[in-house]
């Protein structure tokens, strides 16, 4: 559903969304921005949007990604965490199915609902929090 502030403030709107990921039956949260000028009835959903927010878990423990178009037109998906703690190593904390993330990369409902509203408002992720690319090249058919 779209964000409309007439019903509660955005950032509270992201909150209660997060917050509702219980990793069964609401195990993901995603936001983007809608093509511009395009009713929210007359999107096409076939068509990913390059440029979002996503998150996977429960609102005790989610992991956050976003994904990016670059300067050089490449669009890159990364994971955010906390700065300050050690990414060494394979993931270890798993989150939903077989995803596995570091412990740095591990948020609350709260927390996350910050970081969610400044890039609904900015499009970037704030600051001090950390970008580790997600390289899906292995992934990709050739």
């Amino acid at each position: 559903m779209y964000l409309v502030d007439s019903i509660r403030p955005y950032r509270d709107q992201i909150r209660h969304g997060l917050g509702l990921l219980d990793g069964n039956k609401y195990w993901s949260y995603s936001l983007w921005k809608a093509p511009e000028g395009v009713a929210f009835d007359d999107i096409d959903f076939s068509t990913p949007e390059p440029r979002f927010m996503q998150s996977a878990g429960t609102g005790t423990a989610l992991a956050i990604e976003v994904r990016f178009v670059e300067a050089d037109g490449a669009e890159r998906q990364y994971c955010v965490g906390h700065p300050g703690t050690d990414y060494s190593g394979e993931p270890s904390v798993p989150i939903f199915n077989e995803v596995k993330i570091y412990p740095g990369e591990v948020f609350d409902a709260d927390e996350a609902a910050d970081i969610y509203y400044q890039y609904f408002l900015t499009g970037r992720v704030p600051e001090p929090y950390l970008l580790r690319w997600l390289d899906f090249s292995a992934y990709e058919d050739n």
